[in-house]
């Protein structure tokens, strides 16, 4: 509870920053976003679990099923044991993000908490930057989303029946500016299944325009929701 108030007081010298706390009491910590107030609190009884609550302060973006979704993955993702620092900073920075890139990430929560059996894949947002990811300026374990003025980076990883062992990690890029959802090479191994992600971010990406949907944050579920429809699990043997 202490550390949620400590990464909004953190931002306190932005002046455009998104959240703010409202009231930080005894067993519980009220923020402010510009679509709600998320709640924070402690059960007083034990005093072993923390809560979260979403209350609108704005019609017309939220429904009860997106307020459920954020509460249910932070008790049963976030606020869990053993309890991760940086798992809780990028979580906030989620809740604290602007609402058309909000609505993605609960998207993106609603696909990991409720899986469509349909898709061979299924998906789940890393909080943290994972260990198969090796840059020279983001070190394992630190926070797994970043913001900037004009791209959000974060990380997801898909899952397969065929290759249980074997899942496959992704980064994926926002790019504010153009509406465009990639997926930097750079960050993924060097190999067919990278180049085939890639294909396919290209591809959704197009369609996505050509069918007259405007470019913005819809892109990001539209490239999640490709991957998890269509992405082969298999890599075809090399023919000369």
């Amino acid at each position: 509870k202490r550390y949620i108030a400590s990464v909004v007081g953190d931002k306190s010298k932005d002046k455009d920053k998104a959240l703010s706390i409202r009231s930080n009491e005894l067993l519980c910590t009220s923020l402010h976003h510009e679509t709600c107030f998320y709640r924070f609190s402690i059960e007083p009884s034990t005093l072993q679990s923390i809560s979260l609550t979403v209350t609108p302060t704005k019609e017309g973006f939220w429904n009860k099923a997106m307020t459920d979704t954020l509460s249910n993955y932070f008790s049963e993702k976030i606020a869990v044991h053993p309890f991760k620092i940086n798992v809780v900073s990028s979580f906030i920075k989620v809740l604290g993000s602007p609402k058309e890139i909000l609505q993605q990430f609960v998207n993106i929560m609603a696909f990991e908490l409720r899986p469509d059996l349909r898709m061979p894949w299924r998906v789940s947002w890393l909080p943290m930057v994972p260990p198969e990811v090796h840059h020279d300026v983001m070190d394992n374990g630190h926070s797994g989303y970043v913001l900037s003025k004009n791209k959000i980076l974060f990380f997801i990883r898909l899952e397969h029946a065929e290759r249980p062992n074997d899942p496959v990690t992704i980064p994926m890029v926002y790019e504010q500016t153009t509406g465009i959802t990639k997926s930097p090479e750079q960050l993924m191994p060097n190999n067919a299944m990278t180049q085939r992600i890639g294909e396919h971010f290209k591809l959704v990406n197009t369609l996505y325009i050509e069918h007259g949907n405007p470019q913005g944050p819809g892109s990001i579920s539209a490239c999640i929701l490709d991957l998890l429809k269509k992405l082969s699990p298999t890599l075809a043997p090399h023919t000369k």
